[in-house]
């Protein structure tokens, strides 16, 4: 696993094996990629194509964002917010509401996020893995 030690300490909305983050699924979906942390629009050119956008909220000036994005998690918001209804326009999954996401998913780590079922989980390392 390679969320944050944070993750690790019993925090909540996470599942009782450590194995997943958990949210509100907000646009459906599976995509994997690297996560990138992003915290402001000063950040926004750290995403490339096909990376997962890990953000505290958006709101129109991210827009763009979600023409190259995997998938989207944020910290805050539900299925009205701005970033589930972009998200779904541009058909990339979004889970919304992960507690923590900015310091409890490291900058870097491939993860599988499933919007459908609103879960983030680090990508198994090795041959076959899959998502």
């Amino acid at each position: 696993m390679e969320f944050t030690p944070e993750a690790s300490a019993g925090a909540e909305g996470r599942d009782r094996a450590g194995a997943f983050l958990t949210g509100i699924g907000a646009s459906p979906g599976t995509a994997c990629g690297t996560a990138r942390t992003v915290h402001s629009v000063d950040e926004f050119s750290a995403l490339t194509p096909g990376d997962v956008l890990v953000c505290r909220t958006t709101d129109p000036a991210w827009t763009p964002l979600f023409g190259i994005a995997a998938a989207v998690i944020t910290e805050t918001g539900g299925m009205l917010s701005h970033a589930a209804i972009v998200a779904r326009e541009q058909g990339i999954p979004a889970v919304l509401g992960v507690a923590g996401a900015l310091t409890r998913i490291t900058d870097g780590t491939t993860l599988v996020v499933d919007g459908t079922h609103g879960t983030v989980r680090a990508k198994p390392a090795g041959p076959g893995a899959g998502p």
